[in-house]
């Protein structure tokens, strides 16, 4: 019988204990008939799934977190082929967004018995596809901080407590943002610190920047205007605590755009991430690319 599903599963996502829960969501998934189980390579993840593409495959599955998904539906850009998403990483931001549970037994059962799809707007961030979008400033800085085996053995945990490390070390450098409008219209934005967001969850839980969504067609921008440690602090905490309403906070400036640009001028690059992945630095420009079909419950 020739293959109509792949899975593939990143047995180093998230801590330590999620491996277990990402080997049993591959083995519940490689029952079916005509599945074909691979772990991920890292590093060519996208090239692997490519590779594995024919017109008989209907479904890929992705068994891990954003990353893993990201690198997935990268090779999934323009195809027919739907993407289900099994969250087994640190934030599962994007099943969040999409309503898929955190529990992996439920997530998989639920995708399994759905024929249901969505549209996923992606984004070209150079040679990388965003799903979520991307940050230039201190959230970037967290990620270059913040080691793979860290993350695997302690999760947000440890991220969090790096992040609260690097808050006193940021240097709040001059970033300026251009780009087009949800009018058409050319920008400029300043600030210290940038999101250029597509999902409302980008912290978690909390839906810190509501208006985003995952399957239309804009970005939604963030900049922190200010040079301030405590307002830095501020942002994060609202961001993260349930209810939190960030986007309210004086000297917090938003724009729906279409395209954007980061550039530093702070005398030196400033860093940047794709989908939570520590890959980039300014200048970081974020453009629009194709759509993914995801399978919802």
């Amino acid at each position: 019988m020739s293959a109509t599903r792949l899975v593939f599963y990143n047995p180093a996502s998230g801590s330590a204990w999620i491996g277990r829960r990402t080997r049993t969501a591959a083995e519940r998934l490689a029952r079916v008939p005509g599945t074909e189980l691979h772990e991920t390579i890292a590093g060519g993840i996208a090239a692997q799934v490519r590779s594995r593409l024919t017109p008989n495959i209907v479904r890929v599955y992705a068994i891990g977190g954003d990353g893993t998904v990201g690198e997935v539906a990268t090779a999934l850009v323009g195809t027919n082929t739907a993407l289900g998403i099994i969250p087994c990483g640190t934030t599962n931001v994007l099943a969040r967004e999409f309503g898929i549970s955190l529990w992996t037994r439920r997530a998989v059962d639920a995708l399994e018995a759905s024929k249901r799809t969505v549209p996923l707007r992606t984004w070209k961030a150079g040679s990388y596809t965003a799903l979520l979008g991307g940050g230039v400033g201190w959230d970037a800085r967290v990620m270059y901080r913040s080691p793979q085996a860290m993350k695997r053995r302690t999760g947000r945990t440890g991220i969090a407590l790096v992040g609260f490390r690097e808050m006193w070390r940021y240097e709040f450098p001059a970033l300026v943002v251009t780009g087009t409008d949800d009018s058409g219209n050319e920008i400029t934005m300043r600030g210290t610190s940038v999101l250029l967001a597509t999902v409302k969850r980008w912290a978690g839980g909390n839906t810190g920047i509501p208006q985003a969504d995952p399957s239309d067609d804009f970005m939604d921008v963030v900049v922190l205007e200010r040079r301030s440690l405590l307002h830095l602090m501020a942002f994060w905490a609202l961001m993260m605590i349930p209810g939190g309403r960030p986007l309210k906070l004086p000297g917090v400036r938003t724009a729906r755009m279409t395209r954007a640009v980061v550039t530093s001028e702070a005398g030196h690059e400033v860093e940047a991430h794709v989908n939570g992945e520590a890959v980039a630095r300014t200048p970081f420009a974020l453009e629009p690319n194709g759509i993914v079909n995801v399978i919802v419950p």
